[in-house]
């Protein structure tokens, strides 16, 4: 999958309550980048999070709130490309 990436910004509850969460109108974005997958191994900043199920209804990911909440306040995206079948998520 070449260099295909997508930038989601950083909401508040994402930071607060430990998801990646997209707006439904980058739904389709997201959706061709996980190639509509159920869950998927994910990568945060580095950090190995193991396989995490990608919730379609509600457009998200949990993290965890240990890791978005120490996040610096000027991140203010995350970049997600996928690797391998692994979801590399960095913030910035």
């Amino acid at each position: 999958m070449g260099g295909v990436s997508v930038l989601v910004p950083i909401t508040k509850s994402a930071r607060k309550y430990g998801y990646l969460i997209w707006a439904e109108k980058r739904h389709k974005e997201v959706n061709d980048l996980l190639q509509g997958l159920d869950h998927v191994n994910v990568i945060f900043n580095g950090f190995n999070l193991g396989n995490k199920k990608i919730d379609w209804k509600y457009n998200r990911i949990s993290i965890g709130y240990k890791f978005t909440r120490a996040l610096p306040e000027d991140a203010k995206y995350y970049k997600l490309r996928l690797e391998n079948n692994t979801l590399k998520v960095e913030s910035r």
